[in-house]
């Protein structure tokens, strides 16, 4: 196994060159790629659970006092990981295995008690595009909370679609054609190149949950720039949101409320009891459980808990709108996730904000 990060980082190099061959050879690229997914955490990695849903975990220290490989086990399978847990909040998984047994891994991981994938909106892959060249994306959009036949005639129950190119012309006027005609164009993922004088430093497809493929490259240590970047701009917007949970403090003349509710805006009218009953059922993705406590025809009050943390949180629903309270101390990946997902399960066109506007 590997023992330290520098050993780590000649073995993805080693790893891109052979897909880089594999795809000049056989013309695709192979499932054993490097991979890199981010996860947000709460708790120290000796407190994560060594076995869970089949999988049996074991860690390994390395000469970094920062990464960890992860022996992981389940029936004959068997693979390895590598944990990087400079980030206190931030853990990066690098993995050179087979994409879909570490994607049924890393579904299952992210949703033990107190660990979560990140929740990128489409905003923050479009703002992963800007300093780089966008050569691709992808949407995946599923409508969950209705059944086709609860939509309208101009309603879209799912639409699936793929685009590589060369350059970045081709990406930017389709998707600018899915929105000018109100198709869903939330994306799952965009596919980014980083060149420099014709030589590639990466090609990496960065998917909203945090999943980062590198396709090909020749800098293995600009790839790990461009995931510090990502994480940055994460823990700089779950910030944002943090700071502006609601708190309440005594001062001299009684309490003061501190922060300010999320206000969430959809495209169209719906079913506020429908969507209550998708949204607060606990199970994956929104991950969230809670119960209506006040109601009249348009408007639902519901107590809550989310199921990543146990915390709690209040949620207003109308026909066009909602408010999320979110109280202190409470984890604030709580709002990535409930915003991206109502994207690409329910709304594309959904907003979100707080006391200083657009959130995202």
């Amino acid at each position: 196994m590997i023992k330290s990060r520098s050993e780590l980082h000649k073995q993805m190099e080693r790893t891109i060159d052979a897909n880089l061959r594999s795809l000049e050879e056989h013309g695709e690229y192979s499932e054993y790629n490097v991979k890199t997914n981010i996860i947000e955490s709460n708790c120290n990695i000796d407190k994560i659970p060594l076995t869970f849903d089949g999988y049996h975990i074991e860690i390994k220290p390395t000469d970094d006092k920062f990464l960890f490989g992860l022996i992981v086990r389940k029936n004959s399978q068997r693979f390895v990981l590598y944990i990087d847990t400079f980030f206190d909040r931030y853990w990066k998984l690098y993995n050179m295995e087979n994409s879909e047994t570490i994607d049924k891994f890393m579904d299952k991981f992210t949703n033990l008690l107190l660990l979560d994938s990140l929740w990128m909106p489409h905003q923050m892959l479009d703002n992963i595009e800007s300093t780089l060249v966008n050569v691709g994306f992808s949407i995946k959009f599923k409508q969950e909370i209705f059944d086709e036949d609860e939509l309208g005639e101009d309603d879209i129950s799912q639409l699936t679609m793929r685009l590589w190119s060369r350059g970045t012309k081709p990406s930017k006027n389709l998707f600018k054609l899915l929105h000018e005609n109100n198709y869903p164009s939330t994306k799952t993922s965009t596919r980014v190149l980083n060149i420099d004088d014709n030589n590639v430093k990466f090609l990496d497809e960065v998917f909203f949950d945090g999943k980062i493929t590198v396709n090909k490259g020749t800098d293995i240590e600009e790839h790990i720039r461009f995931v510090d970047k990502i994480i940055d701009d994460y823990s700089d917007k779950m910030k944002e949101i943090e700071n502006n949970r609601m708190s309440l403090t005594k001062s001299a003349c009684g309490q003061v409320v501190g922060g300010s509710p999320f206000e969430i805006k959809f495209s169209k009218n719906y079913d506020i009891y429908h969507l209550a009953e998708k949204i607060i059922n606990s199970t994956h993705p929104f991950k969230l459980w809670g119960v209506i406590h006040d109601q009249t025809d348009d408007f639902l009050r519901i107590a809550g808990v989310d199921v990543h943390t146990g915390d709690k949180f209040s949620m207003d629903l109308m026909q066009k709108y909602g408010r999320l309270y979110l109280p202190e101390n409470a984890c604030g990946n709580m709002v990535f996730r409930l915003y991206t997902n109502i994207q690409h399960y329910l709304d594309p066109g959904v907003m979100i904000f707080d006391e200083h506007g657009s959130v995202f």
